[in-house]
This record gives C-alpha cells, structure tokens and sequence, in this order.
C-alpha cells in the first residue's frame, strides 16, 4: 500500500468514527424512557400542600396551577373549580407543559401538543395521555398521590 492511499484510509476511518461519534452525542439521552408518563422521578408521588399558603396559593382561585418540581407534577384548579393533578412533562418529547385556563387545557409549547384535563391528547404530535393523579383536598389540604 502506497503512503497517500494509506493515509487516506485513515482519514475516512477517523471521520467515519467523528460522525458516529457526533450523532449519537445528538440522540436522546438513555435516561429519559416514554413509559413512565412523564413522571421522570423513580419515587411513587404521594405529597400534601396547604393551599393558603404560598407558592400554592394560586390553587385558590379557579385557573391558578403550581407545578412541584421534585415530582414534575402539574396542579391546576381547572375553571370549573375542581382541582386535578397530571404529569407536568409532555409524553411527546419530555418538555415541560402549562396550563391554559382559557381554553381548560393543557399545552406544551415545545411542539404544539394539547391535552384535556383529564390528560387526554387532543392535539400531536404527543398520542400518549399525560400521567393523572388523585388529589384529596381536607380544609386547606391537598393531597396528591398515584
């Protein structure tokens, strides 16, 4: 073999390897999974707020929500009073997602994805149900649990 073919073949075998090496760096990572509903936190959810006190205090009035970061659990008090509790991570690609009162609805504005109060997807690209949970409110307690 000829020195300019042998360096030739190195040069491809190096960019071959670069380019593995760059599109896998640009994949999902291996500890996001689409299974778990969103809930990316390995610890069953079962938590209490007192809703008079803040930040939660913004469940008093029909609209407000409050997100809990260490379980990635969206709570909204809906405009029709009732206070629900879902996956505050979009199923689609693990965005975050709000609430709008307005329209009574979840959305994620990462990609466009709609969901009911119920968790139901009205609008993709998402076609997975955010995660909801039960919610037990005792005076000015919350509880929320799976």
């Amino acid at each position: 073999m000829e020195r300019k073919d042998f360096i030739e073949q190195v040069g491809l075998s190096g960019a071959a390897i670069l380019i593995f090496g760059c599109t896998q760096g640009c994949s999902k990572s291996e500890g996001t999974t689409s299974n778990n509903n969103g809930n990316n936190n390995s610890t069953p959810v079962d938590f209490t707020i007192d809703i008079s006190k803040t930040p939660y205090d913004a469940l008093k009035t029909n609209g407000g929500f409050y997100v809990e970061p260490t379980t990635n659990v969206i709570v909204v008090k809906t405009s029709t009073s009732e206070i629900i509790a879902v996956s505050a991570i979009c199923t689609h690609q693990q965005a975050s997602i709000t609430y709008q009162a307005n329209n009574n609805r979840f959305y994620c504005a990462a990609h466009g994805s709609v969901f009911t109060t119920t968790g139901a997807v009205t609008t993709g690209p998402a076609t997975t149900a955010l995660k909801k949970y039960q919610t037990t409110l005792t005076g000015t307690l919350l509880r929320v649990f799976a």
